[in-house]
């Protein structure tokens, strides 16, 4: 399981570097359509800056290294099981971003990189949880991932809670 851990945080990059080079701008180009049908998107972006959005996404990254570097330097079940959870949160996280492009019927910044990293992170998932259902029973890994998954989900809403704190000269309107 070693060799897969530090793919979690270089998974991450490769699909959050696609998000922050274009969410801002897609923001913009689409805030009308977003307004007429998914009202509640701009809500939850209305104080957006790339400033702050960059802010969000390196706070997440620093959880996903953390979550790596203590799964393989602390070698414990729950860290191991702790960053499995994590990295199913982060490929659930694909999941949504592909079903969104399907819905607004249009692509988002972050429907390539989820395209191209749902496949890997799934024999990833797998591979660990081969390896780990020789030492853990099934109950166990299920458990501690949904433990790993609402960690994220909670540092998630932290994090967007982060992208209007930091703006440079002020205020963005969308």
């Amino acid at each position: 399981m070693e060799k897969y851990i530090w793919l979690f945080p270089i998974i991450f990059i490769f699909h959050d570097m696609e998000e922050i080079i274009g969410f801002g701008i897609w923001l913009q180009k689409n805030t009308k359509m977003l307004a007429e049908k998914y009202p509640f998107v701009l809500k939850t972006y209305n104080n957006f800056s790339t400033e702050g959005f960059d802010l969000a996404v390196f706070e997440e990254l620093i959880v996903c290294i953390a979550f790596s570097a203590l799964a393989l330097y602390t070698n414990t079940e729950f860290f191991r099981l702790l960053w499995l959870g994590g990295f199913i949160a982060c490929t659930l996280h694909f999941i949504i971003h592909i079903g969104q492009s399907i819905i607004i019927r249009q692509y988002i910044p972050s429907l390539i990189t989820s395209i191209i990293c749902l496949p890997i992170s799934i024999w990833i998932i797998s591979e660990c949880i081969s390896i780990l259902i020789l030492q853990f029973n099934i109950i166990k890994i299920v458990l501690f991932s949904l433990i790993g998954i609402i960690v994220v989900l909670l540092n998630l809403k932290f994090a967007q809670s982060l992208i209007g704190k930091l703006q440079k000269n002020g205020s963005y309107p969308i």
